[in-house]
């Protein structure tokens, strides 16, 4: 079972992607800087999904936060968004998880994650 923090500006999101990973141990955040601020003081996450289109902080600014967090180990963060931002996306340099996905989609994706050992390799749902 791993720690994941969804983090999704619109709540009904981030607690839809919170009930398909019940087999985990799940948090949520609405506010990115909350999330940040989650892993700078120490609380450990194994994926951080993160949305890409947030008013105040993107998705983006939240992966480099995250990256400059110091955390030991550091979460993998994975990108979502819809299709139209496929571009995007990718231009993140992070995993990436295009929306939308079903439940069995998002936990093998998951599980994928966890156990790739195959670091800086990009996936996608489509």
């Amino acid at each position: 079972m791993a720690r994941i923090l969804v983090v999704d500006d619109r709540l009904e999101v981030a607690c839809a992607i919170a009930r398909m990973l019940s087999d985990h141990e799940t948090a949520m955040e609405t506010d990115p800087r909350r999330a940040v601020a989650r892993v700078e003081h120490g609380e450990h996450f194994d994926i951080v999904l993160c949305d890409l289109n947030m008013p105040d902080m993107s998705g983006r600014e939240v992966s480099d936060a995250l990256a400059h967090a110091h955390a030991d180990p550091p979460p993998i963060v994975v990108m979502m968004s819809g299709g139209e931002n496929v571009d995007s996306l990718f231009a993140t340099g992070r995993a990436v998880l295009i929306k939308p996905f079903d439940g069995e989609e998002l936990r093998e994706f998951v599980s994928e994650m966890l156990h790739d050992t195959c670091g800086g390799v990009h996936h996608h749902l489509a």
